[in-house]
């Protein structure tokens, strides 16, 4: 997702070998197997690697990015994973997906405080500080921006916004020819979202990196929530 979106925390880590248990309903849950991800963090400004980022397994694990802004943490298999990315200076991120089977890179932007103010005063929004931000990358999986392909959330937010061609955001729900492969929502409650993404002509996109449907992402306040869809 070199030209995608922003942003962090990882669900479960799991034992060496699939484990079975009873679920709230009786049923069973299988657990997958651990699978590494390995998370890869371009500042938004820049495009090169930010070190020294903490990056958070929702288990409570914990690393830091290197000098290329990468780092590798441990995550449950066919399950969903969620990654608190945060640094001093910047707006907290989290990462949000399902997984497979296979071990997987997930390649994100970061955005300073700065810069996410800057762009939504461009937008004259103003968000309230209860709210959070959702971003929805969209992209082939070679990671150029999947071009016409749109996305819709189910919480309230301000009027989407896309980066453009000229690299400037501008009020759609659709990713431009030249721009960036996200649509951002701001001004989004905390909660549960839904995201839903119509596929440019001719393609579909599903999940990253698990495939299918995206599962209900948290947001939280003052934070931003990155989901990405992979189109083929």
């Amino acid at each position: 997702m070199y030209r995608s979106a922003l942003l962090t925390s990882l669900f479960a880590l799991s034992c060496a070998t699939a484990d079975t248990k009873e679920g709230d309903s009786g049923a069973e849950i299988i657990a997958g197997p651990p699978i590494e991800a390995t998370v890869r963090i371009l500042d938004a400004t820049t495009g090169g690697g930010v070190a020294d980022v903490s990056v958070e397994h929702s288990a409570g694990d914990t690393t830091t990015t290197n000098s290329a802004g990468t780092a590798t943490v441990t995550v449950t298999g066919n399950s969903t994973f969620e990654i608190l990315l945060q640094k001093e200076g910047f707006i907290d991120h989290i990462l949000f997906g399902p997984t497979a089977e296979e071990d997987f890179e997930y390649v994100t932007f970061l955005a300073s405080q700065m810069m996410v103010d800057m762009v939504l005063s461009m937008m004259s929004i103003s968000p309230g500080p209860d709210t959070g931000v959702v971003i929805v990358g969209i992209d082939y999986d070679d990671l150029r921006p999947a071009v016409g392909a749109s996305a819709s959330i189910d919480l309230a937010h301000d009027n989407p916004w896309v980066i453009s061609g000229n690299m400037m955001p501008m009020e759609s729900d659709t990713i431009m020819a030249g721009g960036m492969g996200m649509v951002a929502f701001s001004s989004v409650p905390p909660g549960d979202v839904s995201v839903s993404v119509t596929p440019p002509a001719d393609a579909d996109c599903t999940a990253f990196p698990g495939g299918g449907e995206m599962p209900q992402a948290p947001v939280a306040a003052s934070q931003v929530t990155v989901v990405t869809f992979h189109c083929r």
